[in-house]
């Protein structure tokens, strides 16, 4: 069986420190750079794959970042119609439970993912996720 594959034209993936770069602005060569490429591409599509996104909210945090201003990052990204987000179903279900919640960005990305794929129930041994998340418990 042939896999079929959307191709776009003109997309363009990048990786974490281009966002980083972009956002932060701690390295001033850098984030000239990326943020020209970016302004320089804005025909084309840029990909975000789910675990680039997960590393820059781990970089955003790192950073003092708060939680909402974590969530409206992500938020804008995905409202960008110039980019296109890796499973993104998953990263709009963690982002909305990031928010109202007390845990990792990553944890709620596992729970999604798993929710996506017909888990039921989120076995942990993570206190706060197991009193959060209603089908978690402890195994």
């Amino acid at each position: 069986m042939k896999l079929l594959v959307l191709r776009l034209s003109k997309m363009i993936g990048i990786d974490t420190n281009i966002l980083t770069r972009t956002f932060l602005e701690d390295d001033k060569i850098q984030g000239k750079a990326a943020q020209n490429f970016l302004k320089n591409n804005i025909t084309s599509k840029i990909f975000i794959a789910s675990y680039a996104l997960l590393e820059f909210v781990w970089v955003l945090k790192v950073n003092k970042f708060t939680r909402q201003e974590i969530y409206e990052t992500v938020i804008n990204l995905i409202d960008n119609s110039g980019f296109i987000i890796g499973h993104q179903d998953i990263i709009i279900s963690a982002t909305e439970q990031y928010i109202k919640g007390k845990a990792d960005f990553a944890d709620y990305i596992i729970i999604a993912e798993g929710e996506v794929n017909s888990a039921n129930k989120f076995i942990t041994f993570d206190k706060d996720l197991v009193r959060e998340v209603k089908n978690a418990s402890y195994p």
